[in-house]
């Protein structure tokens, strides 16, 4: 039951799965308190990334993309535990009835015998559903591992994923540098995207004549035979390479392309070329934007 209970923490499970985790919390202190462990985890994780200020060409762009993303909705109500709304009432002295319920929940079920799911082939895909939803998948992990596990091995997991934390803060302190820079007028920057009003995959920034790309939209490539190549075209439109750069799964903060070249260009425009070194001219131009300060 300790995967469906931290599913019930990070509010990823189905009606059905949630009212069947509900009805085993009151009987279980364990899986209680790896419940509120789980929650005070993740408000943990939430808070631990520094906050900053887009500026408005990128908020744009990420929230044009963001609409044209389809939305999955949630129902707002919530199985609460009946040992909970006890615990709520006996500190404030209210009724359990009464119009001072502090948290919603679902309607109450009928009076006849509660039904669960039977076993059998059909109950495992019922079970883990909230596993298959995207997203959720690394955070239930990183949480269950955290909580569940004991011994030595929680030991190791939880200092695994503090340094798995301290590099996110250290990501997350670049881009807000980035970000910085973009926000501050005279900044050569340039937002790329595969096509003209398409969404914006990646964004250069020269900061103190160092180029560096945030590679929001850019998968990982090869790093054995493919490379990415940083492109600058100036005013007569040829492509001079001016470095190249790797993207690795899971990066999300900026990468510096180390180049001799400090020329100032009008374009900027990226590349997935086969092998280890730039062409002399780009094959698969993967985006591209011009330059604003």
């Amino acid at each position: 039951m300790n995967e469906q209970t931290v599913g019930w923490a990070l509010h990823a499970l189905e009606p059905d799965e949630e009212i069947e985790v509900v009805q085993h919390l009151e009987s279980c202190d364990e899986c209680r308190r790896l419940a509120a462990d789980v929650a005070g985890t993740t408000t943990v994780l939430g808070g631990a990334v520094p906050q900053v200020e887009p500026p408005p060409s990128l908020r744009e762009s990420i929230m044009e993309q963001a609409r044209q993303t389809p939305q999955l909705g949630r129902e707002s109500d919530r199985p609460v535990p009946r040992h909970a709304l006890r615990d709520e009432t006996s500190s404030t002295g209210a009724a359990p009835d009464g119009g001072a319920r502090a948290r919603p929940s679902r309607s109450e079920p009928s009076t006849g015998p509660a039904t669960r799911p039977s076993g059998g082939a059909g109950r495992g895909p019922a079970r883990n559903g909230w596993l298959r939803r995207p997203g959720r998948v690394l955070v239930a992990a990183a949480v269950a591992l955290a909580v569940i596990v004991g011994g030595g091995a929680a030991f190791g997991q939880i200092r695994s994923l503090q340094a798995e934390r301290d590099a996110s803060l250290a990501q997350a302190q670049e881009l807000r540098d980035v970000l910085s820079a973009i926000a501050q007028p005279g900044t050569p920057h340039a937002f790329l995207s595969a096509e003209p009003g398409a969404p914006m995959v990646a964004a250069v920034v020269v900061k103190d004549g160092q180029r560096q790309v945030m590679p929001m939209g850019l998968g990982p490539n090869e790093t054995a035979d493919q490379t990415y190549v940083l492109w600058g075209l100036d005013g007569d439109g040829t492509p001079r390479a001016v470095g190249t750069f790797d993207v690795r799964a899971g990066q999300s903060g900026p990468v510096s392309v180390e180049s001799p070249d400090s020329g100032a260009y009008g374009t900027y425009a990226v590349s997935l070329e086969r092998g280890r070194e730039a062409p002399p001219a780009p094959t698969k131009v993967v985006a591209a934007g011009q330059v604003e300060t």
